[in-house]
């Protein structure tokens, strides 16, 4: 899975960046405001790591005392929970902590990222499905000027569920007309057995593209495939894969 890291996947919720790593880290030694700005990030990065686990401990603790008090209602019928006032106490003491934080880290990080401009290059990380981190990342590797390699992690691939991850689904191209996805697990088989790749529909953006692709992996998997082409699919079915 591609975001583990708690800050890295808040910064990807709110900015939609998605970073391979805290690279704010490669500036923390450095004197001056891009440096000052690295060092508060990376504190209130780190502060943010640890609410996290805070605040999961806490609420698995109203979790348990929850499912103790329903046991024991079901069978006494009565309502018997010591200790959940003041579990709920602690688990809202650090919601709010972690409210405060999380918003500190997403100013902190904007900040920096004002003064420190992360390049693109030939390789990129991209969220499937905008401001939502559960759905997975593709990571994207340019062949040429136009045209994309997609690799789903394995967030994506359980999301999308297929066999897939970290591994080449595919290609996305730009045109002139939008993003056209192209289903393939071997870059090989466009040259070597054509009918092994898949042409689908043109989609509006990169991202829709990509979900194409993986969206057409489920269909192939499963028992409404009937061995058929993307030509062959319903209207349905096509607009389903380009969404």
């Amino acid at each position: 899975m591609f975001l583990t890291d708690p800050a890295l996947r808040r910064i990807a919720a709110d900015t939609n960046d998605v970073l391979p790593e805290h690279l704010w880290r490669h500036d923390t030694a450095t004197l001056d405001p891009t440096g000052d700005l690295a060092r508060l990030l990376h504190k209130t990065a780190r502060e943010f790591t640890d609410s996290t686990a805070t605040l999961d401990h806490a609420l698995a603790r109203v979790g348990e005392l929850t499912a103790t008090a329903r046991h024991g209602l079901a069978a006494r019928a009565d309502l018997h929970m010591p200790g959940y006032h003041q579990a709920l106490t602690d688990a809202l003491a650090a919601r709010e902590r972690h409210i405060v934080l999380g918003a500190a880290l997403v100013t902190a990080y904007r900040a920096w990222r004002n003064h420190r401009p992360v390049g693109v290059g030939d390789e990129r990380h991209l969220l499937l499905r905008r401001s939502d981190p559960s759905q997975g990342v593709a990571t994207l590797r340019l062949t040429d000027q136009r045209t994309w390699l997609v690799v789903p992690d394995a967030e994506a691939a359980s999301s999308f569920d297929i066999p897939y991850p970290d591994r080449v689904v595919g290609e996305v191209t730009e045109t002139d007309h939008g993003w056209a996805p192209t289903a393939y697990t071997d870059p090989q088989h466009r040259r070597t057995q054509p009918g092994m790749t898949y042409p689908l529909p043109v989609c509006d953006d990169l991202a829709s593209a990509c979900r194409s692709l993986l969206r057409w992996w489920h269909l192939r998997h499963s028992d409404a495939w009937r061995s058929r082409t993307p030509a062959e699919l319903t209207p349905a079915e096509l607009a389903h894969l380009a969404s």
